[in-house]
């Protein structure tokens, strides 16, 4: 029997079992995906929120704050980057410099540091804001990490600590047993004591098979688009406009312009309520809603006094993501009364990359409390990784091709990723086993040309390593093959 199993192996998953691995435990975590993080988390905006907006009192509120303080730290154990660049919300009439009072008045009570700016002191923080610009909000301590990055980095922590990862192991039902409960698959049936429910845009499935106090999560599509990073010179500071309501309840932070800590500009999203949970398509409306918006608010950002005009021909690609829109309207938490060991992390929309590594601590307390357990003495933190070649200094360079000669060869040309990032990233816990996995690990084909060159090299390379041949390497999982078949028989003992 398992002491407890996750299901879900996004941030909230992931930050469940890095926190479960601090005591001696048995952890099984389940994604239906191919590989961890597979669907909402690495569909989102990249930014850490400082928690000026959500309305007082709420587990967004609470859980917003508590999170963005732990960033810095943890970010720094996991060998994650992450940075702290402030956020302006601008205003370009009365009524928007109404409702940047408002957020002023929210993100005081939530203890957030805020500042009401007019323009003169606007241009003291981002001299090239755009004419019309009437005046904003500062947030200082809002942030950027990459969440899909943090997300695996938990769970390659997690797992040095004797965590278990099992993908494309989609959970279809849970109930209720003598000592705990069964967690089933379509393959398998495993017995636990306690279940973490960090199932997304699914979790209501879950928590309405067990518990009376039902609910109902809304999937809430939204589509990021990524500019050049030529182009990331222009910009340092996150750029939203005021916020606005949604028709099916909540509100969105509205559009945004967020430099990645990749290097690169993400613009977005746009915020659709949608029937299927594991909606993730990239649709020319949702594209339209991002180019409209920038190219009609162009002349307010920094970027504008560079490059006059939005330029279509800097996006480079398109990435979108269904989030977790919960009819509650608030994060849903803990154990439902009558289903004791079965803890919800569920609606977990914006912000909760900010808030789950905070959320975690509380939920996994609730099994640590009531199993009076201390922190087990050899837990290791951290992870240990290959270093980045694309930010090493020429010395740094030269010491690790000395040391692993496969650092010398650049498979990836746009993102500068060598061979060596590539093959480690497959052997490291919860390793790369798609193209895909390769490139959420390494940024391999994130570049220009999206892959064009280097995706032939990581897919032998992946093949190498895991012992396959090309035919069985897919894309993302699932059918998506790269290859479908041989164009001509090749003769025994000729190469491929």
């Amino acid at each position: 029997m398992w002491d407890a199993i996750v299901i879900g192996s996004g941030i909230s998953g992931c930050s469940v079992a890095r926190e479960l691995s601090k005591y001696d435990l048995k952890v099984l975590v389940l994604e239906k995906g191919h590989d961890i993080c597979a669907a909402t988390t690495k569909g989102n905006s990249a930014t850490v929120h400082a928690g000026y907006d959500p309305e007082p009192g709420t587990n967004k509120a609470i859980y917003n704050v508590r999170g963005s303080r732990m960033y810095p730290e943890l970010c720094a154990e996991l060998e994650v980057p992450y940075c702290k660049n402030g956020m302006i919300i601008f205003a370009t009439n009365e009524a928007q410099m109404a409702e940047v009072r408002h957020l002023k008045e929210m993100g005081d009570r939530n203890g957030v540091e805020t500042k009401v700016c007019d323009r003169a002191a606007l241009l003291k923080i981002e001299p090239d804001m755009g004419e019309g610009v009437i005046g904003g909000l500062w947030v200082p301590d809002s942030g950027m990490v990459c969440p899909y990055t943090l997300a695996i980095a938990m769970a390659e922590n997690a797992a040095r600590n004797g965590v278990v990862f099992e993908t494309s192991a989609k959970v279809e039902a849970v109930e209720r047993s003598k000592n705990g409960w069964i967690v089933r698959t379509a393959d398998d049936t495993y017995a636990t004591r306690y279940v973490f429910n960090c199932a997304g845009t699914h979790a209501d499935k879950f928590n309405n098979m067990v518990s009376k106090d039902t609910f109902r999560i809304i999937p809430r599509e939204g589509q990021h688009l990524i500019l050049d990073r030529e182009l990331a010179q222009y910009t340092k500071v996150t750029i939203c406009q005021t916020p606005e309501p949604l028709p099916g309840g909540g509100h969105t932070k509205g559009m945004g312009l967020m430099p990645s800590v990749d290097g690169t500009v993400i613009l977005g999203c746009n915020a659709d309520d949608v029937d299927d949970p594991d909606f993730c398509d990239s649709t020319q409306e949702g594209i339209d809603k991002i180019v409209n918006y920038f190219e009609d608010k162009w002349k307010y950002l920094p970027i504008s006094k560079h490059v006059p005009k939005f330029p279509r021909d800097a996006v480079i690609t398109v990435y979108g993501g269904s989030r977790a829109h919960p009819d509650r309207d608030d994060f849903i938490l803990g154990e439902p009364d009558d289903a004791p060991g079965f803890i919800n992390l569920a609606g977990i929309e914006s912000p909760g990359v900010t808030a789950a590594p905070a959320i975690a601590v509380d939920m996994v307390k609730i099994l640590v409390d009531r199993e009076h357990l201390q922190p087990k003495a050899g837990y290791l933190p951290g992870r240990e990784i290959k270093s980045c070649f694309r930010t090493m200094t020429p010395e740094k360079r030269r010491a690790a091709i000395a040391a692993d000669p496969d650092y010398a060869k650049i498979v990836c040309r746009c993102e500068q990723v060598t061979e060596a990032e590539i093959r480690d990233a497959i052997r490291r816990p919860v390793g790369a086993r798609s193209i895909n996995g390769v490139k959420m690990r390494t940024r391999a084909g994130m570049g220009r040309c999206q892959g064009g060159f280097c995706s032939t090299k990581v897919l032998q390379i992946l093949c190498e390593e895991l012992g396959k041949s090309p035919l069985e390497i897919t894309q993302s999982g699932g059918h998506s093959n790269v290859l479908v078949g041989r164009a001509c028989e090749v003769e025994k003992g000729e190469k491929a």
